[in-house]
């Protein structure tokens, strides 16, 4: 699905979770880079510019929306999904949601974002 330029941040505190994620990407030739809360991951899209985040609704230190919103002013062109337990749809500040529920179809959602920017998605 990627080109092996593409870059991903995955932000989740729970560290199965993020092996999970980052497995699947490198599969899809993305270069992976992990955080396990807000803050880190504002860290590290300072240095990274990845194209896409995947981005837990739900964390200690600085949860979701909150660490979206500063991402959204860092990287307005990123991409970011939200991924969560808890909620049931898109929160406002995402531009596609994934209940972790369903996290085997992360794989075809981030192709449908990639060949469709701007297109609002759920899963």
């Amino acid at each position: 699905m990627s080109t092996g330029s593409s870059t991903i941040l995955v932000v989740d505190d729970d560290e199965e979770i993020r092996d999970v994620l980052r497995m699947i990407f490198e599969l899809d030739g993305f270069t992976v880079w992990e955080a396990a809360n807000g803050l880190d991951a504002v860290t590290t899209i300072m240095k990274t510019h990845p194209e896409f985040v995947i981005l837990d609704y739900q964390m200690p230190v600085q949860d979701g929306e909150k660490t979206a919103t500063v991402l959204r002013s860092v990287a307005p062109e990123t991409t970011i999904v939200a991924l969560s337990g808890v909620i049931t749809s898109k929160p406002h500040w995402a531009d596609a949601y994934l209940s972790k529920e369903k996290l085997a179809q992360i794989s075809p959602l981030i192709g449908s974002l990639a060949s469709s920017p701007g297109a609002a998605a759920t899963a």
